[in-house]
């Protein structure tokens, strides 16, 4: 495969490995250091997806205008400098709740150019090898949240809360290198320069989320996508304060960093390795019913493993385990009801709210903990689940059915 695409890989996993190294620290940190209650906890770790929500749109279209390369330099060069912002708050010397949330904004506002690094690897890849392309983008972000957490609560315990942040900025100027030295520009002169940002605007926007929402059966299933990742996304912020805490098991945040390398690590087996085998011998939309239930279950049971580790163990690979495959099976059913000429902006439109759940669902988590119990985030996401369960029962319809080429159960 092209080196170029191997390099955007690497970009896109660097990045997406040093927002893992941060989840199990900045509640950790947050909590301990600067005071903060679980509310604004929620809000410091949701605010990195919101600001990706808003300018993923953005950085596309000045990829569009400007060229692929200098928006990714310009991404990756805006990375080191927020990680060096957060690293100086983490290690004390700019000890700031608003600077906290101003460098994880940024973090997330420079890591928004994850929609030209799609864009370079359609530019660069024939229509034949393009899903295998995507897939590699797919392959950085499950890899990046396996080896992220782990890594990060090692260094956190071993060396301090700063030391991970700047080791996360040195990959990141590492990848800018690379992407200065070896990345060609993908998008021709003749193609670049013409447009203008007279099409970006959020009426246009929103005009496209309604349009996507109200498509025949993809409306329905990009909705169960936005409610699997927001059910998930309610731990973000709060699973690491629980098993900390005397409520949970007393973990210190390397400890931790092992529980989510675990939930990681299923993940990615269960999408990389078994959601084919599986899909060969059940029907995919009774499968993702399935998933629904499993996924509920183990978010729901997570409070409840009454300091057993093995239970708590089990409730995390359900949850793993279930949301592997429905991330899997949602993004797939979304694409097969999606037509050729339509799929690349609704599965973008699917990412981007994506990006909002992952911001509802830490700021909603925090705000339940904080304001109800410990327990409330994960028994939200297992009722929330039991929800999704009953909709996605509506795939077992005949037009669905007759929709889909999959092998029936």
């Amino acid at each position: 495969m092209d080196r170029r695409i191997w390099i955007i890989f690497l970009t896109v996993f660097i990045d997406l490995l040093g927002f893992g190294i941060l989840i199990p620290i900045l509640p950790t940190f947050a909590q301990n250091e600067l005071a903060m209650n679980e509310t604004l906890i929620g809000l410091t770790v949701g605010i990195f997806s919101l600001m990706q929500f808003i300018f993923n749109p953005l950085w596309g279209r000045l990829s569009d205008i400007y060229g692929r390369k200098p928006i990714l330099i310009f991404g990756l060069g805006g990375n080191v400098i927020s990680y060096i912002i957060t690293g100086l708050v983490l290690g004390g010397v700019l000890k700031s709740i608003p600077l906290l949330l101003i460098s994880r904004a940024l973090a997330g506002f420079f890591s928004a150019n994850i929609g030209a690094a799609m864009a370079y690897i359609s530019d660069v890849t024939p229509p034949k090898d393009r899903s295998k392309g995507m897939g590699l983008i797919g392959a950085a972000f499950g890899l990046g949240f396996v080896f992220g957490p782990f890594i990060g609560g090692i260094m956190a315990k071993r060396f301090g809360y700063d030391f991970p942040t700047y080791f996360s900025a040195v990959l990141s100027f590492i990848a800018l290198l690379l992407t200065i030295m070896f990345v060609t520009e993908s998008l021709p002169k003749e193609l670049r320069g013409a447009k203008t940002m007279g099409g970006f605007n959020l009426k246009n926007g929103l005009r496209k989320l309604v349009s996507a929402l109200k498509h025949p059966h993809v409306g329905f299933l990009i909705m169960l996508y936005f409610i699997v990742v927001f059910s998930i996304s309610n731990i973000f912020s709060t699973f690491q304060l629980y098993a900390e805490s005397k409520n949970g098991f007393s973990f210190d945040i390397e400890e931790v960093s092992y529980l989510f390398a675990f939930t990681g690590l299923v993940g990615a087996i269960t999408q990389g390795l078994l959601i084919r085998p599986i899909l060969k011998i059940f029907d995919e939309r009774k499968v993702f019913i399935a998933a629904c239930v499993i996924m509920g279950v183990g978010l729901g049971t997570i409070p409840f493993s009454n300091h057993i580790l093995v239970l708590l163990l089990g409730s995390l690979f359900l949850m793993s385990f279930g949301n592997g495959l429905l991330l899997s099976i949602g993004l797939g059913l979304i694409s097969k009801f999606s037509e050729r000429d339509e799929q690349g902006g609704i599965l973008g439109l699917t990412q981007s709210l994506a990006s909002f759940a992952r911001f509802i669902g830490p700021s909603w988590g925090g705000l339940v903990y904080h304001y109800i119990s410990f327990a409330a985030p994960f028994l939200t996401g297992g009722i929330v689940m039991i929800g999704a369960t009953v909709m996605s029962l509506r795939l077992l319809k005949d037009k669905y059915r007759h929709s889909s080429n999959t092998v029936g159960m």
